[in-house]
């Protein structure tokens, strides 16, 4: 799998970013992940308890340096939401090429842009234009 930038960070360079010179700039607004949140799952990924999700990648970031986790339960969760969101782009796209969208949704999108300036919607996760 390829690795993006941000995913070869090593755990010094995540330790510069949340405890360096901007490290209060950078903390603000990421959530410290507490002990009864989360599971670290037997594929050494870790999960919101509450839905099963993967945690967000800035959350997971600042406990790695905070040592809640590994930096290797990082790597391995950001690994692991790339195929998920994969899979879950892939399903949206099926849906959308076998049902379209939705009256409601069509009545929608006209009030919102069938104005004086008619404008072109596009599914930024399909790429297609819609036709309401």
């Amino acid at each position: 799998m390829t690795h993006t930038t941000l995913e070869f960070r090593t755990k010094q360079e995540l330790v510069n970013k949340y405890n360096g010179e901007r490290g209060d700039f950078m903390r603000l607004g990421v959530a410290v992940l507490a002990d009864h949140e989360y599971d670290v799952c037997p594929a050494g990924e870790v999960r919101w308890k509450s839905n099963g999700h993967i945690v967000p990648g800035d959350i997971l970031e600042m406990a790695v340096v905070d040592g809640t986790i590994t930096i290797e339960q990082r790597n391995k969760s950001e690994d692991l939401r790339k195929i998920e969101d994969a899979e879950l782009f892939a399903n949206y796209r099926a849906m959308r090429d076998k049902y379209g969208y939705s009256e409601e949704e069509k009545f929608e999108m006209r009030a919102a842009f069938l104005g004086e300036d008619p404008e072109c919607v596009v599914d930024i996760i399909t790429g297609k234009v819609i036709d309401f």
